[in-house]
This record gives structure tokens, C-alpha cells and sequence, in this order.
């Protein structure tokens, strides 16, 4: 759960009156909102940012990738629908932070804002079901990135259900650009025969998604009555992207499952983007092609 300060004074007002942009009063609640869970100590962001001194120290840097569209990370690019959950800043927010920027990101009066409360650990709440790395994972201090493949024997053999949302643990965020759990048939993996890197061919990496963890990805529950399909008797792969952060580095994720109480009443169809399970291709549909 996280927990936010109250604040009262809107953002657009301001704006429009050509007032002053404080931190303390507008770009505070933008932070706190929109960075500060990812930009704290124990979660993959570089720095943290939870104080006036701290967004002050990289005020141009956020000005700069707040206007790009860089952060908050949201891929999606604007459609004339709204994304559930989307984390794009509004244009008044980011104009309002252009404009405390140019003004020389001043602290301002009154009361300093309390920086947001975050519960620790699993975000979603204790899973169901907690599933361990066998061993931890070396990462050198530096070199190019590793991708690895590290099957697991895991108590889903003895489990049946359906995960209405999957959520990853991992011991040092910072080390890891990104992390998929595929299931794969139980006689695969049990055979030790799970490659040590990515298969880049469809029919030879034949696996069921079952979540993954991303740098700036926030776990979310399926909506209701909605919940992937898990087949007993199966095991996991840990598919890890590696990057060396200048440090030694010991990497042993926890896997945290969250089934839904009842059988799920749709379902859910995944598609592969792009369509051949490439780290390299291309998915590149002209407008008003159709494609059969």
C-alpha cells in the first residue's frame, strides 16, 4: 500500500495565472506521485527522489526526460483512449516542472511535505505461493550483459490454479534490465535440458507466460474474473537479462503467485509482439494495411 500526503493546491490554476512553481507546494505531489516509488533506496532507480535537496540535484535531468517522455516509463504512445493505470505525466505537470526549472527550482515557504510511506516487500500483499531461485546468480562487476535461462524445481508440481497476478522480488533490482518466467512442460525442464540462453525459434522455446518484472513495471491484479491458466505438474525458467553495475552482484529472486479464489470466467489470449520470438525483429504494419 502506498500511502500519499494530502495536497490541496491544483496544478492547472497555478498555470493558468502565471503564478510560481514551488516545490513544496506543485511539484512535490508530482514527484511523490510519479517517481518517488521507483526512486528510493532499495528499488532499481539510481537516486533517490524523496526530499527537496534530492529533486533539486537532478532538477534539469528531470526536466529534460519528464518533456521527453522518457520518465515516468510508459511505452504506450497517447491514443484517444486512456490506458488503465497509465503513467504519463499530464502536460501541466510537465509544463509546470519546465517552469520550476527555469525559475531556479525554488524550495518555497510553509511546512516541507512528507515524502510518501511505501509498504516493504511484495507490493501486492503476501502471495500465495513464494518460489525461490535454486542458487544465487554471480554477475561480474562489469562486461557486456548476460542472458541466462535458470530452471527451477518448484512446488507449482503439486499446485493447480489460477494466478490472477504475478509478482517478482528480485534482491538487487539494479543488476537486472529485465526478467520473464516462462512455464515450461515439466518433462523439460526436469530433463535439465533448458538452454542457458534465449531461444530466438518459436517452436523450440515452447512456453506458457506467466509474468515478469521490468525497471519502472508496477505488479497489477487481473481484472475480475480473469486469471492465467497454470497446469499442474509444471516447472519454472528464470529468463534473466543481466547488467553489470560496476560491483559484484548476487542475484536470487523471489517469485510471488496470487490465485484467484475462483475459476476464472474469461480468457485471456496472448499475442506475441513480434510475432516470431526474435530479440532482433521487426513488427513494421503500414497504416490501412491489411494484414492477413
Amino acid at each position: 500500500m502506498r500511502i500519499f500526503p494530502a495536497f490541496l493546491i491544483s496544478v492547472a490554476p497555478l498555470a493558468a495565472q502565471g503564478g510560481t512553481a514551488t516545490f513544496n507546494q506543485q511539484i512535490a505531489p508530482v514527484i511523490f506521485r510519479n517517481c518517488s516509488p521507483c526512486h528510493r533506496p532499495g528499488e532499481a532507480a539510481p537516486f533517490a527522489l524523496l526530499s527537496y535537496e534530492d529533486a533539486k540535484k537532478k532538477g534539469k535531468q528531470i526536466g529534460k526526460v519528464t518533456s521527453a517522455h522518457v520518465m515516468p516509463p510508459w511505452k504506450a504512445e497517447p491514443a484517444s483512449y486512456a490506458y488503465r493505470d497509465e503513467r504519463r505525466l499530464k502536460e501541466d505537470e510537465i509544463a509546470l516542472i519546465q517552469a520550476w526549472v527555469k525559475d531556479g527550482m525554488p524550495e518555497g515557504n510553509g511546512k516541507k511535505p512528507e515524502p510518501p510511506k511505501f509498504a516493504s516487500g511484495w507490493r501486492l500483499g503476501e502471495p500465495d505461493l513464494v518460489i525461490e531461485m535454486p542458487a544465487a546468480y554471480h554477475v561480474p562487476a562489469d562486461g557486456p550483459d548476460i542472458y541466462r535461462n535458470i530452471a527451477v524445481l518448484s512446488d507449482l508440481r503439486k499446485t493447480s490454479g489460477s494466478p490472477r497476478s504475478t509478482c517478482v522480488l528480485p534482491r538487487v533490482p539494479s543488476c537486472i534490465t529485465s526478467s520473464i518466467l516462462p512455464i515450461r512442460k515439466d518433462a523439460f525442464t526436469r530433463s535439465n535440458k533448458a538452454p542457458s540462453r534465449f531461444q530466438r525459434n518459436a517452436d523450440r522455446c515452447a512456453t506458457i507466460p506467466l509474468g515478469g518484472w521490468a525497471l519502472g513495471a508496477q505488479p497489477q491484479f487481473f481484472p475480475e474474473g480473469l486469471a492465467l491458466q497454470l497446469p499442474k505438474g509444471s516447472d519454472l525458467v528464470f529468463q534473466y537479462h543481466f547488467h553489470p553495475t560496476g560491483k559484484l552482484e548476487a542475484e536470487k529472486s523471489l517469485i510471488g503467485l496470487y490465485f484467484a479464489k475462483n475459476p476464472p470466467t474469461r480468457t485471456m489470449i496472448r499475442i506475441q509482439m513480434p510475432p516470431h520470438y526474435s530479440l532482433f525483429s521487426e513488427l513494421d504494419i503500414p497504416p490501412g494495411k491489411r494484414i492477413s
